[in-house]
């Protein structure tokens, strides 16, 4: 390996074929040729020559593979897994799914080993065939949940839903039969992904079927959350209705309207990208927006690689007889998409297992891709993705070089990203194997865990409190002091129908120094944090306050307040509107002083409190304004004092 930030590259003509050798920072090489894309979807070359990078930033990361050292080698006939903490010991561990059989249920203790807990915490013996576990807070109630979309290739099955008892019974209970249309969803069903679609407070699913003899034109199901962990089948009143042959899918805001859209992959044909349109039905707009890329596509990944603030899209391609390189899609900010893998350096190979995120700490999100066949070991592939001088992206091959093929070739499927030791660094875990219908398929699993690099970071967990509690679709936005700014989106169910780990990691790069964190909540709300610091593992709880009613001279309003459970709330106004930072206070005051302080009062234990506040009985503010705030304090000590968004009153 070469201690190199560059990529050092070599142009040599032969006869006609430009032929690029570059020495990447991992210290391999990579050929590629030049091509394009052709409409009928055949692309003319394998793949495309990567332009010279940005190299800030750009440090190799090395891992070491430790599964079986710390009992997480867990054989079977692997598909997706969630990097989850259970039982809220503030450890992280690992569902890990199986094709047939029961799913493994791995309690990280806290000497960092794995220990099996299916049947100490009586985990449903249900001998599905899981193609991926989607791990979420579904009924709101302070713990993770586990959904599992059945069937795939094996036929339709029924999905299993699971209730996360261990904080009051010390059990995992088989809820299918009571969570409604979640329990009776009988389809072959490849992939799922979670979402708050109509932004009132849980967690929706949305299930990917693949075609069979018996269904050969399935559409996918939406199931909306009706609180209490019973489901509605709504996928009519979504107009969901289009047929394919699904695979894998991920949930994610590509026009930042605030509601989430899903990318699907469809194998045989367009793929699906559904514009939610904010009154409970969506519109299909691949086409439109340069995202339809028909024909073996295993999946869909929002994600973004730029970090401009808008979600782009990651093409998982099962493409080894028409060479179709894996697809990148970049955001253009209109609801369309422009094609960037050609002069990408993005490869072809069999795209099955597929996740996204940033492996080395750069601040920009990579990919793995599992290359796997149920009769066919291969090697992984692992791009580091960077922007391109041009505007576009470019990728780095990186797998052999960084530690990823040190057990050789696999049949990778489930893969989740996640800080699993907590030392800073993203770890990835690989479930490998192919479907129990190839018997000679199976596998053992494995643990990649980074020993570090000299790059920065800083990682936040999130809460939501008017949000769904898994704060699925809060978006993070972390302001270096150089200017840089890392996005991050809370997302459950991308890739393989895999759960990454619910930490918001902000690879950092270069940039170094307390920062500035923007929330922006599925709910809508707001805040910032300054002076946000470097290296450590943080929590947030959504905090900001909304008033109801009409503020007259002497008269009453409602202020409702969000902020951590059991914190205080201090109110305070002023007549001057402004806007300034306060690095000891740790946010921005929305008005200049002199600023007028209520009293402080308890927060609740669901983290809410309804404040009256009395305008000041002043004749002169009459049909003028008064500016309205809030100071929040966590008497545990979890949250730093936190500065709300600022109120305008229009005084009547």
């Amino acid at each position: 390996m070469t201690n190199s930030h560059t990529m050092l590259c070599r142009l040599a003509l032969l006869g006609s074929t430009a032929t690029v050798l570059c020495a990447t920072a991992f210290g391999q090489t990579q050929e590629t040729t030049p091509g394009t894309i052709k409409a009928d979807g055949t692309a003319t070359t394998q793949a495309s020559p990567p332009p010279p990078p940005d190299t800030e930033g750009l440090r190799p990361m090395m891992f070491t593979e430790s599964a079986a050292g710390v009992g997480l080698n867990a054989p079977g006939f692997g598909r997706g897994t969630a990097m989850v903490d259970l039982d809220n010991d503030g450890k992280l561990d690992l569902v890990i799914t199986n094709s047939e059989g029961p799913d493994a249920l791995m309690r990280q203790g806290l000497d960092g080993n794995f220990r099996p807990m299916n049947k100490l915490w009586k985990s449903p013996m249900v001998l599905d065939r899981s193609w991926g576990v989607l791990a979420a807070d579904f009924d709101n109630d302070g713990d993770v949940d586990l959904y599992y979309p059945n069937g795939g290739f094996s036929g339709p099955q029924i999905n299993t839903m699971v209730r996360n008892d261990l904080n009051v019974s010390g059990e995992m209970v088989n809820a299918t039969a009571v969570s409604g249309d979640a329990g009776t969803n009988l389809a072959s069903n490849f992939g799922g992904t979670v979402l708050d679609y109509d932004k009132d407070g849980d967690l929706d699913i949305f299930l990917t079927p693949a075609a069979t003899a018996a269904e050969p034109n399935p559409v996918c199901t939406l199931l909306r959350n009706d609180g209490n962990l019973v489901f509605t089948d709504v996928t009519v009143a979504a107009d969901i209705n289009e047929p394919g042959d699904y695979r894998h899918c991920s949930a994610g805001d590509i026009d930042n309207d605030g509601w989430m859209d899903i990318a699907v992959g469809n194998f045989e044909g367009d793929n699906r990208l559904y514009h939610n349109n904010g009154d409970g039905t969506f519109t299909d707009i691949a086409t439109s927006a340069g995202a339809a890329d028909p024909l073996k596509n295993f999946g869909m990944v929002l994600d973004d690689f730029n970090n401009d603030g808008l979600m782009d899209i990651f093409v998982a391609k099962y493409q080894y007889v028409s060479q179709i390189p894996s697809g990148l899609l970049l955001n253009n900010g209109d609801l369309t998409f422009r094609d960037v893998r050609m002069g990408s350096g993005m490869t072809v190979q069999g795209d099955m297992g597929h996740n996204v995120g940033d492996i080395n700490a750069d601040g920009f999100p990579d990919i793995f891709i599992g290359t796997g066949h149920p009769n066919t070991k291969r090697f992984d592939s692992v791009k580091l993705v960077r922007p391109s001088p041009s505007g576009d992206l470019m990728v780095l091959e990186a797998a052999a070089g960084s530690g990823f093929h040190e057990r050789g070739p696999t049949r990778a499927h489930g893969i989740a990203f996640g800080d699993l030791d907590r030392d800073g660094d993203i770890d990835v875990y690989v479930n490998n194997g192919g479907p129990a219908f190839f018997p000679s398929s199976w596998e053992i699993n494995n643990l990649f865990l980074a020993d570090g690099n000299s790059n920065n970071w800083t990682s936040v967990r999130l809460h939501g409190i008017k949000s769904n509690k898994d704060a699925v679709g809060a978006r993070g936005a972390m302001i270096a002091q150089d200017g840089r700014t890392v996005y991050r989106t809370r997302l459950i169910g991308k890739g393989f129908c895999n759960t990454d780990a619910p930490d918001l990691h902000f690879g950092l790069g270069e940039s170094t120094g307390l920062m500035r964190l923007n929330v922006e909540w599925p709910s809508g709300l707001k805040q910032t944090h300054l002076g946000f610091p470097e290296k450590v593992h943080s929590d947030l709880y959504e905090t900001a306050i909304a008033s109801v009613g009409t503020p007259t001279v002497g008269g009453n309003i409602t202020v409702n307040v969000y902020g951590p459970p059991n914190g205080t709330v201090t109110l305070f106004h002023g007549r001057a509107q402004a806007e300034i930072e306060d690095w000891i206070e740790g946010g921005i005051y929305t008005m200049d002083v002199p600023r007028t302080f209520e009293s402080t009062l308890p927060i609740g234990p669901t983290g809410t409190v309804n404040v009256t506040f009395t305008v000041p009985n002043d004749p002169g503010l009459s049909g003028n304004q008064l500016f309205l705030q809030a100071k929040i304090e966590d008497t545990t000590g979890v949250q730093p004092t936190t500065l709300t968004n600022g109120l305008v009153l229009d005084v009547q």
